[in-house]
């Protein structure tokens, strides 16, 4: 038994230093680019969870899963809704809880993954030009097969929970009651997003061995696709995996860092060559947190 990606759908927009368009429910909208077309395609028969994944909602509550299950109550009012909010490496943990929970109640998962990534820097703050706006959506089904998810690990490293902060929550009263001047002037600065260079520097460090460690608890890889973090980045990276002879995935220059969609944007652009070949999708960042799952196509 196994599962299979019966469907997948993406959508991106990116503008290398420029603004994008800001509207409210604009992480909703970004989930529409992708789903709507998926939705008219038709949903098989039962789709029993819902998982919606983002790093910023546009409202805690009503949440992002609860806002798609009200607009197609019809097709999925039957349908558990699991809300993931855990940063960059959320992209990953929704398709890796997917497959378990579609193998498990023999069923199809519907995975939403959607970020107004630019929405949430400073335009102040160098990053702000390395982001995109973006969604990608799947569907991952049972199937009585050889194919599915092989195996999935992650782990969290100690020391680098802070590499990637984003402000907005119980504690914000605070900044906003200390800071009042600064905020007024640019809130994006204090409660947007922002990423700690060294401590991301650190965490790719912990890149190779965390490879070397699933590999050796699972099996090798035909196709890497890591979180799409910056050209810079992903240039280092491809030489740091070049010995190890997978296809590298990166599409960051086209596509910027999307957020919690940036794996599946990727994904989704070679989607049309990954059958019979073993897939490893990682994504890292908020929290210090590594999660790989590997797939057979």
């Amino acid at each position: 038994m196994g599962v299979i990606l019966t469907k997948m759908n993406a959508y991106f927009e990116y503008l290398n230093g420029s603004d994008l368009p800001e509207y409210p429910k604009q992480v909703y909208s970004l989930a529409e680019k992708s789903l709507k077309p998926l939705i008219e395609s038709g949903l098989p028969h039962p789709v029993s969870h819902l998982i919606a994944a983002t790093t910023c909602p546009d409202s805690l509550a009503p949440s992002l899963g609860q806002l798609v299950i009200e607009k197609y109550n019809h097709l999925l009012k039957n349908c558990h809704s699991i809300d993931i909010i855990q940063g960059c490496a959320g992209g990953v943990s929704s398709m890796i809880l997917a497959s378990q929970l579609a193998e498990l109640n023999k069923s199809s998962v519907l995975v939403v993954q959607a970020d107004a990534a630019k929405k949430a820097t400073s335009v102040s703050k160098g990053i702000n030009k390395i982001f995109g706006n973006g969604s990608y959506v799947s569907l991952v089904s049972w199937s009585d097969s050889d194919k599915g998810l092989i195996h999935s690990k992650a782990r969290q490293y100690k020391g680098l929970s802070e590499v990637v902060t984003v402000n907005l929550g119980h504690n914000t009263a605070e900044i906003i009651k200390n800071e009042n001047k600064n905020l007024i002037r640019d809130p994006r600065i204090l409660l947007g997003l922002s990423m700690n260079n060294m401590l991301a520097i650190r965490l790719m460090r912990n890149a190779e061995e965390f490879y070397k460690d699933f590999v050796k608890e699972s099996t090798s890889a035909d196709i890497m696709i890591l979180h799409q973090v910056n050209p810079v980045i992903l240039k280092h990276l491809r030489s740091v995996f070049k010995k190890y002879k997978l296809e590298f995935v990166d599409v960051s220059e086209f596509t910027g860092n999307c957020g919690v969609p940036s794996v599946g944007i990727a994904l989704n652009s070679i989607k049309d060559t990954i059958q019979g070949k073993k897939v490893l999708l990682c994504s890292f960042g908020t929290g210090g947190v590594i999660t790989a799952g590997l797939w057979q196509c």
